[in-house]
């Protein structure tokens, strides 16, 4: 009888938490009026580049950074061995965003490693704020991630997403791409908790951008 009790409970509260779930993921900013440059992770084509396309449009920044050095086994395997980088600035481009506000930075497999990759570019060209533009459901690991990178370095950082997260009326669980992508996300978020998060609050581990700092996921 305990046990039953004790799963009810488990599947009450999972029950309770799941359909809010996307909502608990999201951490994003308001579009500040101006910053430097704007900064796009790599992943979520074609929301993420065309998103930061109509930000450059709209005068949010003067150019857009593109990371990611990840190169898709479908690219290669046709002979267009692009980076994670290089595709999100053509979707961009294709969407009116100029070459010459165009940065393309083809480093980084990982929102760490991405971080890690604005923070030495902006140091580098002296880049001093910022908007990262990314996906709801990615947008507060992000957000976390960014904020040492804050820290460290006194970039102002706003993180911006593309579009709305789930609404938990929208009974998102039961399709198979949304459920796939919270778990998935929900996932890396606690392994970043655990393993890059808590230790560099607590002064263990260096931010995203330094020498010493490990790769990420």
């Amino acid at each position: 009888m305990r046990r039953l009790l004790r799963s009810l409970v488990l599947l009450l509260l999972l029950a309770a938490v799941l359909p809010w779930l996307p909502r608990l993921l999201t951490s994003t900013d308001p579009v500040p009026a101006h910053a430097d440059a704007l900064f796009v992770f790599a992943g979520d084509v074609p929301d993420r580049p065309r998103c930061a396309a109509e930000l450059w449009k709209r005068g949010v920044a003067p150019r857009v950074a593109f990371s990611g050095g990840r190169v898709l086994p479908e690219l290669a395997a046709v002979e267009r061995p692009m980076s994670d980088a290089a595709v999100n600035a053509t979707v961009a481009m294709q969407a009116g965003l100029p070459i010459e506000a165009t940065v393309v930075l083809p480093e980084g497999t990982s929102t760490w490693e991405d971080a890690g990759v604005l923070r030495r570019w902006a140091e580098r060209d002296d880049v001093r704020s910022v908007v990262a533009v990314t996906s709801p459901i990615h947008s507060r690991r992000a957000r976390l991630t960014l904020d040492l990178v804050e820290r460290a370095s006194g970039i102002e950082i706003a993180v911006v997403t593309c579009g709305e997260p789930a609404s938990p009326g929208s009974l998102w669980w039961l399709e198979e791409r949304p459920l796939i992508q919270v778990a998935n996300e929900t996932i890396k978020l606690a392994l970043y908790l655990v393993r890059y998060l808590v230790p560099s609050w607590l002064g263990l581990r260096p931010p995203p951008g330094d020498a010493a700092s490990a790769q990420g996921v």
